[in-house]
């Protein structure tokens, strides 16, 4: 199985690089291709199975969309041959039209908004199909105009302060402002990735992440108002 990580000099904010961490500890035979800024990307000559991009201060945005604009009608192409993506932080900003009125990469219809008068953090909690979601979220942006969406909140905010789903989910594009080690924090998603992936394996450190996935969860579903910072 190839995984390819784009832009890790940039897009490494809030530990988010222990997602691949994870997934290599527990696919130890996956191979992993780091693409920086200056290279073309892997999934533009060579079949990838899991592309990867996480968050990455606001001026780096910019620069990324320039980067990936060549390729877009070739990450339209992966995505509906069901190529999985995993977009973390305000990464999935870059796959929507617009962010404040710069052009996006435009392969979904969202619109961001920033505020840098006020950088919003809380907690989250949602459901996805039958399992919870928890995590973090640390921003600027908001996300407006969302015809896929991807976690039904429960707690917390969705891709803005006045949705009740938080992030894109289109065929196996997975788009997140959830921030950190994603799957160390949510080992059902991580399984369930896993079989999207075709990959037959047990997760490592199973019964400790699992363990602190269910403090957390329970932790999560006792809050009775949405933090904001």
């Amino acid at each position: 199985m190839k995984i390819e990580v784009l832009y890790s000099e940039a897009a490494n904010l809030y530990g988010d690089l222990f997602n691949i961490k994870y997934l290599e500890q527990t696919l130890p035979e996956a191979q992993v291709i780091c693409t920086c800024l200056n290279d073309t990307p892997a999934f533009v000559r060579e079949k990838v199975d899991l592309i990867y991009m996480g968050p990455m201060m606001e001026r780096f945005q910019e620069v990324v969309i320039e980067k990936l604009k060549p390729y877009k009608e070739k990450i339209k192409e992966l995505i509906e041959e069901d190529t999985v993506f995993l977009i973390t932080g305000n990464a999935l900003e870059i796959f929507g039209s617009k962010i404040d009125g710069t052009e996006a990469l435009g392969i979904f219809e969202t619109t961001a908004k920033r505020d840098f008068s006020k950088h919003h953090n809380s907690c989250f909690i949602g459901k996805f199909e039958d399992m919870y979601i928890v995590g973090f979220k640390s921003q600027f942006g908001q996300s407006f105009n969302n015809s896929h969406p991807f976690i039904k909140v429960v707690n917390g905010y969705g891709i803005n302060k006045e949705d009740e789903f938080e992030g894109i989910r289109y065929r196996n594009f997975f788009g997140t402002y959830l921030i950190g080690p994603l799957l160390v924090y949510n080992p059902p998603f991580t399984e369930y990735l896993l079989k999207v992936l075709g990959q037959d394996a047990e997760i490592a450190y199973k019964d400790s992440v699992y363990k602190a996935y269910e403090i957390r969860k329970e932790e999560y579903l006792g809050y009775t108002e949405k933090f904001r910072g």
